[in-house]
């Protein structure tokens, strides 16, 4: 299963699609874990679009220099 992010503004040049194995949307950020193998992190204000073959959602415990907060964890894949 595969999952893309859609740009605004492209990254490395000119990349205004990220194929991807999953994306995580975690707060502002989506966490792209790309299918050569090299994580990309893009603020959801960069983001047009997001499309993939299954989606996930759950709370999360997320550790932090501040303490332990919970966060909604979308996946797609």
């Amino acid at each position: 299963m595969t999952a893309t992010v859609f740009l605004d503004v492209p990254i490395a040049g000119d990349e205004y699609r990220l194929d991807c194995e999953e994306v995580r949307i975690i707060g502002n950020v989506a966490w792209a874990v790309r299918e050569d193998e090299r994580d990309t992190v893009v603020s959801m204000s960069n983001v047009t679009g997001v499309k993939g073959d299954t989606v996930e959602q759950r709370v999360e415990e997320i550790d932090s220099p501040g303490g332990l907060f919970t966060e909604l964890l979308t996946e797609l894949s």
